[in-house]
């Protein structure tokens, strides 16, 4: 049996105008969610194909003659809410071009699988993680078998659709095999972060034990890699794949100290010289373990900061003090480490003010680089529910059922709306990045004319992202605010 995993080119979806992520300017990230289905079908001894239009500059035609190629028996796609209507266009057309059955996977395919298998070009839907669903359904589809008896699958029958909604979980995942870059050009990839070639992102978690109210990581039970398992995999990549820098996509690496000196400890007795970058939080982190990141080869660490307004992180569930936030930005940047700002406008509370200081806050932080972005309620997060509960009722829901409801989601409980943030977003990001401070230091920085290129393409990026995001916000013809009743993110 063989199975063609395909990576979409995307348009956001615009309340998402802020996180643009994969585009000439700032790199492309490997499909981590693709490459860990297709491990999952090659250790049931399926013939794997992974097609990554957007790195690997494909046209529709490059694809389907790739496809032909091959000759899959099944394709199948990563939905996101990010990209749903986008990634179901391209579903569409490779439907009525290959007549091939289509299986989808994914947190929004997982959140929402009635509405997602209403769209009659998918006829396939895994719930939840794959490791334990997505093999008893091979086997199923290889063998004409019926589906009934499996698990998180979701599927149609006679015309009716039919899910069973269990969100089953390994709990060791160390056992998870690694995810299958071979089936790529692990050299087209690469971030405005990243410093050496090839570059590549990995996991050493899933889930996250904080609950901040804006994130959707806390579905999914949290559960860490062995220290051990998590090196051989980095050792594993250097080996085989000449991979020398990758980001650990893990919404907070530092979560267990004692992991984290480890797997440095690991990656130095292995003699690995590589480079990387982590996201954390400021209150998860101390002078020892940043000193061993440090001395592991990390150079980049992702705070976030969001606010530097207690009340408003109070509600975020994300008490830290603003001299916590100085103090260790202080020290990281002192050891050598370039940090990296998440910032957060619009959450309820906020203000003109709130975001004022916040973005002067941000301003004399030590900050390398920044990352300002407005408030969107991501489905199964609690400020989610809050926004359901003051007017907005489902709207993912209503989005993923119908494309003409993509519409910008009016801030709830704020003073400011969100069109006026967009223009604070986009000031933010000039303020900060075109300080003389800023400039010099990249300019200092350089090591390379590849270099300079990538960062001249990501200043560039930040004006144009801004630009665009503005004109779409600002745009009552194409994309109109939604108006919700008013109220009293990583």
């Amino acid at each position: 049996m063989k199975v063609s995993l395909i990576f979409t080119p995307n348009v956001l979806n615009p309340n998402f105008s802020e996180l643009s992520f994969r585009d000439d300017s700032i790199g492309f990230i490997p499909p981590l969610s693709l490459l860990s289905v297709a491990s999952i079908l090659e250790k049931e001894g399926v013939r794997v194909q992974i097609v990554d239009m957007d790195a690997e500059k494909l046209s529709y035609r490059d694809t389907l003659d790739r496809l032909a190629g091959f000759s899959p028996d099944l394709l199948g796609f990563t939905l996101s809410t990010y990209s749903f209507h986008p990634i179901l266009k391209w579903i569409k057309k490779f439907k009525e071009d290959t007549s091939l059955p289509i299986i989808v996977g994914g947190a929004h395919a997982a959140l929402y699988p009635v509405e997602t298998l209403s769209h009659p070009e998918i006829d396939y839907l895994i719930v939840g993680e794959a490791e334990i669903p997505l093999p008893q359904f091979i086997r199923a589809f290889a063998d004409n078998r019926k589906l009934d008896a499996i698990k998180s699958v979701g599927y149609r029958e006679n015309g009716r659709v039919i899910v069973d909604r269990t969100r089953q979980f390994v709990p060791d995942i160390d056992s998870i095999p690694y995810p299958a870059r071979h089936l790529i050009r692990n050299e087209l990839y690469t971030n405005i972060l990243s410093r050496r070639k090839n570059f590549t992102a990995m996991l050493s978690t899933r889930g996250c034990p904080y609950r901040c109210t804006f994130c959707d990581q806390k579905t999914p039970v949290y559960r860490t890699r062995s220290a051990s398992s998590f090196v051989q995999e980095i050792k594993y990549n250097y080996e085989h794949f000449n991979i020398r820098e990758f980001d650990i996509y893990d919404s907070t690496f530092t979560a267990n100290r004692l992991r984290v000196i480890q797997v440095c400890e690991l990656i130095q007795a292995e003699g690995l010289d590589v480079s990387w970058t982590i996201r954390s939080r400021v209150d998860s982190v101390n002078e020892e373990m940043l000193g061993a990141l440090k001395a592991a080869g990390c150079h980049t660490v992702m705070y976030g900061v969001e606010s530097s307004n207690p009340e408003i992180l109070k509600r975020m569930k994300k008490n830290i003090a603003p001299d916590k936030v100085r103090h260790i930005l202080r020290y990281t940047s002192e050891l050598g480490i370039n940090t990296l700002g998440f910032f957060m406008f619009g959450y309820p509370g906020e203000t003109r003010q709130t975001i004022e200081d916040t973005i002067r806050f941000s301003l004399e932080l030590p900050l390398d680089y920044v990352q300002y972005t407005i408030l969107l309620p991501f489905p199964d997060t609690e400020i989610y529910e809050y926004y359901m509960q003051n007017g907005l009722g489902d709207f993912w829901a209503r989005y993923t059922l119908d494309p003409t409801a993509e519409q910008i989601i009016e801030l709830i409980g704020t003073d400011v709306r969100r069109a006026e943030v967009s223009e604070y977003v986009s000031r933010a990001y000039r303020q900060f990045y075109f300080r003389p401070r800023i400039i010099w230091k990249r300019a200092w920085g350089l090591r390379s004319a590849r270099e300079l290129k990538r960062l001249s393409k990501g200043a560039y990026g930040i004006l144009k992202n801004s630009l665009l995001r503005r004109k779409a916000e600002s745009s009552p013809q194409s994309h109109p605010p939604m108006v919700c009743e008013s109220g009293a993110r990583s």
